[in-house]
């Protein structure tokens, strides 16, 4: 009996084979298959995510679906991304396919959505985002305009853009002058100064959509000695931001625009300046930082030591050298 119903079984199996194999593409002209959506946006750690292709019309026949995979590179792009790896074979990558191809079988239902799934590695470690394009393919229907479907896979772990956000404190010197007008100086030469430090809050740009995500840093403080009033004054200004993520080097650079208004007293509108060609002009003073193997911005910018930085208003102007800020 054990045999007669084994023979069966293996009787059932030959005709399903055989079945399948007979079966014709399709040949109804109203059968469209595309993605459900052009973009997707995942984190990393997601672990399983499907990408949904939606299939309308009836069908006299069955449709195979195919995907095919390609990183695609924005590192020029602001906010930045790389192009995503596949990992084949238990190789390192960003995701893993569990299936390129999707048979669908003859039925006369009119609208349907198969999954492609895809799965998102998370590697533990701080990086760019990354991105990856599917491009459909089909066979037994016709293909419709969402064709392609980018995933951008969003890394989980901070960048060092962010890491940059919170409170610092940053010191500077206060040229002085004569009732003259003229700088005091020492007798080796350097002008003589006052010592100040400001708390300082570094705000990143949050939204993923603005182009100046990665690429500024605003700053604020509450007190910034200003002689010309004789208090402490809140002022603000942005920073140029740029990262080497191979050397693990970046710059924070002061951005002076004279068109911007930092702080107004009895009409008159000071803006932060530089010197250039002995005249007060646009421009920037640069900052350094460094990152360590672990991925830890350090505790300190400098910047370029020997560049002022003035605020400035119709001839009148303060310079302040030995700019740093230190991380509270």
């Amino acid at each position: 009996m054990k045999y007669i119903k084994l023979f069966m079984l293996m009787v059932a199996a030959i005709l399903f084979t055989a079945c399948s194999d007979d079966e014709t593409y399709n040949t109804d002209a109203t059968t469209a298959v595309e993605f459900e959506k052009t973009t997707m946006t995942v984190k990393e750690n997601e672990g399983l995510i499907k990408l949904p292709v939606k299939i309308t019309g009836k069908r006299n026949g069955m449709i195979r679906l195919t995907i095919k995979a390609e990183g695609v590179d924005g590192s020029s792009e602001a906010p930045s991304y790389v192009a995503a790896k596949e990992s084949a074979n238990g190789s390192e990558g960003d995701y893993s396919i569990t299936t390129k191809t999707l048979v669908v079988k003859t039925d006369t239902i009119t609208s349907e959505v198969m999954n492609f799934e895809m799965k998102v590695l998370d590697d533990k470690i701080m990086n760019s985002d990354r991105k990856v394009r599917f491009t459909l393919s089909v066979e037994g229907a016709k293909l419709g305009a969402k064709n392609t479907l980018d995933v951008k896979i969003e890394n989980d772990e901070r960048t060092v853009y962010d890491l940059l956000a919170g409170d610092w404190v940053m010191s500077y010197s206060e040229v002085q002058f004569d009732k003259e007008g003229n700088p005091l100086m020492n007798e080796d030469g350097t002008p003589v100064v006052k010592d100040y430090t400001s708390d300082v809050t570094l705000s990143v740009i949050t939204d993923d959509d603005s182009p100046l995500r990665g690429k500024q840093v605003l700053a604020y403080t509450s007190k910034f000695y200003f002689s010309l009033a004789d208090s402490e004054v809140p002022l603000s200004w942005s920073f140029n931001y740029s990262y080497d993520e191979a050397a693990k080097n970046g710059q924070l650079n002061f951005n002076c625009t004279s068109k911007e208004t930092i702080f107004s007293i009895q009409g008159y509108a000071f803006s932060w300046q530089v010197a250039k060609n002995n005249k007060l002009a646009d421009g920037e003073i640069k900052g350094k930082f460094t990152v360590d193997e672990n991925n830890v911005v350090s505790k300190e910018v400098t910047f370029n030591p020997n560049a002022a930085l003035y605020i400035s208003a119709s001839g009148m102007s303060i310079p302040y050298i030995n700019l740093k800020l230190q991380r509270k």
